[in-house]
């Protein structure tokens, strides 16, 4: 079934008497090229087609009507979608009558024990991928919880705001940079793949948007002592970014002297009125271990 034709999705949509919702951020795709493009992005560069037709499996957040659904399932072993909207199942049910490797299970990725999910429906595979066009309202809290679920995950592959995107892929010193993108480089490696314009989409979004991939690493790439820690000394840093980076954390550890604070700043990284938004995530992991090390010695 051809979902890339504007005409033939609004005839589904009508036959099953449902509509787009803006409630659940529905932008379906109807391009011919980009679901193609994102669901062999998905995979990781290093398998080949008939590797991952054998050993990969992909959890795909929102199926929609299915256009991505389809081009995963040409490429994947066996294709998991998590849809919200119920009211799409008799559409998805008349689109993959005779897919044998695709399975949708409706429920909201947020409360979905994913470790669970990932043992049942994949158990044996060598490879498990996420791949979405993610709803702009949940992109951030989505990804939060994929990099926290504790599920070694060999790509996360998703398509977001645009913005959103350059946030999580800026560089320290720009102005986009912030605690989510130390956030998710703590994770894995991230990287901007390229941009759909709304274009693409039925209903068409109001800004365009941008397909990034986590490669999720096998550890965490610096080493806090204490993690809650490392992510409050990098909120705090980021909460007042006009201040100094010393200020912004004598406002936030009211119980360390701020000469003091000053001394760790310098010594990690050599100037006492940097900002935070030019550190990388190793002199944020750095300080923090300074500071839980004191605060241990307080004990």
């Amino acid at each position: 079934m051809n979902l890339t034709n504007i005409r033939g999705v609004k005839e589904l949509l009508n036959k099953y008497n449902t509509v787009t919702k803006k409630s659940f951020g529905q932008n379906f795709l109807i391009s011919p090229s980009i679901p193609v493009k994102i669901a062999a992005a998905s995979l990781n560069a290093t398998t080949t087609e008939t590797e991952a037709n054998n050993e990969a499996g992909v959890i795909e957040i929102g199926a929609g009507v299915g256009t991505l659904s389809q081009e995963l399932c040409k490429l994947y072993k066996k294709v998991v979608a998590v849809e919200l909207d119920r009211t799409l199942e008799p559409i998805l049910n008349e689109v993959f009558e005779n897919t044998h490797n695709f399975k949708v299970i409706f429920a909201d990725i947020l409360k979905t024990d994913i470790k669970s999910l990932t043992e049942s429906e994949f158990n044996g595979y060598k490879q498990i991928n996420i791949c979405a066009n993610l709803p702009y309202y949940i992109t951030t809290p989505t990804i939060t919880y994929l990099l926290e679920s504790g599920v070694k995950f060999n790509t996360i592959t998703v398509m977001i705001q645009k913005e959103v995107a350059s946030r999580l892929c800026a560089e320290a010193g720009s102005e986009d940079y912030g605690s989510i993108t130390l956030f998710v480089n703590y994770y894995g490696e991230i990287k901007k793949l390229f941009n759909v314009p709304p274009s693409n989409f039925y209903p068409p979004p109001k800004v365009t948007s941008s397909v990034i991939q986590i490669l999720p690493y096998e550890r965490p790439r610096a080493t806090p002592e204490d993690e809650k820690l490392m992510f409050k000394v990098i909120r705090a840093a980021f909460e007042q970014r006009r201040k100094t980076l010393v200020n912004a954390l004598a406002s936030a550890f009211g119980d360390i002297d701020k000469s003091r604070i000053a001394g760790i700043v310098e010594e990690i990284t050599g100037n006492a009125n940097i900002r935070g938004e030019m550190l990388n995530l190793e002199k944020f992991a750095a300080i923090s271990n300074i500071i839980s090390r004191e605060n241990q010695n307080k004990l």
